[in-house]
């Protein structure tokens, strides 16, 4: 299958498109921002993707130094992580827009792990030093921030500090102003071995939800 023409201009913006704007591109970065995943497993979570449009896109992108293959596992190189601000972004932009008729129902989980994921990498300062499990609509994940740097990766952590769970719907309320990530962790039962570790945890979910939402 055959890449889309590209722009052969130097601007950075066509240069860009032409590395991602192929359709399905972005999609599949979005995936794997979730974590490494098989050939199967991508293919499940981008509906309507035929065969042969992923195994091009996913040759693209490790051609291009984005995506990693080990065995039959795909995974984002450093440069394939750096593209969780423009998911971001564009997720940002796109939660108000208005959904064409007929569209179909997507399994949102990767969406949202992106877009939290993004918010936290765009309200950690320099200082931040956490680290934590979250579980989030039940999947858990385990964040690591420290100097400024986000991993954010599916999977339990090994003897996190604190431990919180929440679902998408308690941080859509925040992202619009309804609740602060004070009143609904007040009504979860966090686990905890620094009290230091909560409350950087808190304030810094509670920094970047209101980024998403616009408030910053």
């Amino acid at each position: 299958m055959s890449r889309a023409k590209p722009y052969a201009q130097t601007c950075p913006i066509s240069l860009s498109l032409d590395l991602l704007g192929n359709r399905w591109a972005l999609h599949v970065l979005r995936e794997l921002h979730a974590g490494p995943a098989g050939f199967g497993q991508l293919r499940s979570g981008l509906e309507g993707i035929a065969t042969n449009m992923l195994a091009a896109r996913l040759s693209e992108l490790v051609d291009a130094g984005l995506v990693a293959k080990s065995g039959r596992a795909y995974s984002l190189t450093e440069t394939g992580r750096a593209t969780r601000g423009i998911l971001f972004e564009l997720a940002r932009f796109g939660r108000d827009l208005p959904c064409p008729n007929g569209a179909k129902e997507t399994d949102q989980n990767t969406q949202h792990v992106v877009v939290l994921a993004g918010a936290i990498e765009r309200a950690a300062g320099p200082l931040d030093d956490l680290r934590a499990e979250i579980t989030l609509d039940g999947l858990p994940f385990s964040l690591t921030v420290a100097q400024g740097r986000v991993v954010f990766e599916a999977g339990e952590m090994a003897l996190p500090p604190v431990r919180l769970g929440f679902g998408w719907d308690d941080v859509e309320a925040v992202a619009r102003g309804d609740q602060r990530v004070a009143d609904f962790a007040a009504s979860r039962e966090i686990e905890a071995q620094d009290p230091l570790q909560v409350a950087a945890l808190l304030d810094l979910l509670q920094k970047a939800m209101d980024i998403y939402g616009g408030f910053k």
